[in-house]
């Protein structure tokens, strides 16, 4: 079952779908997210339905109607690796993400995206450490 969608949780320039007849529409966090819309917003963003018809298998405006676990925090992500060897991954995790975007990130002011997520773990298969990173904690929530 999927998490019920939040309006509020919804960017502001979310591109939505009306496109009420496709057979996807069940799976489709864009169409799903059109039904949250309250009666008292008078406009929003959607993608044009009539670009769709006919092609709605290889929509290439389709977002899973799923949630995804995204992460929070790396205090303790460098913990248990030799020194000089987390000296490395630090370094290495600046220039991919940037100084200031770390420690958002390590001060859990910034969640990690999934794919944000896997980029980190290479940095680490990189340097020989095997083990996954642990981040200190995690949410499922939409991925918009």
């Amino acid at each position: 079952m999927n998490q019920k969608i939040d309006f509020n949780d919804i960017p502001k320039n979310y591109l939505y779908c009306t496109h009420n007849k496709c057979p996807r529409r069940n799976e489709c966090l864009r169409y799903q997210a059109t039904l949250c819309i309250p009666q008292n917003v008078p406009d929003f963003r959607t993608v044009n339905p009539n670009h769709i018809i006919g092609n709605e298998n290889n929509c290439r405006f389709f977002n899973p109607y799923c949630t995804s676990r995204f992460a929070y925090g790396i205090d303790h992500i460098l913990d248990n690796i030799p020194y000089s060897t987390a000296v490395a991954i630090r370094k290495e995790l600046y220039s991919l993400m940037g100084r200031s975007m770390f420690y958002r990130i390590r001060n859990k002011e910034r969640t990690i995206h999934p794919d944000e997520q896997k980029q980190i773990i290479a940095v680490f298969l990189k340097h020989g450490i095997e083990n996954k990173p642990e981040f200190d904690q995690y949410i499922d929530r939409f991925d918009w």
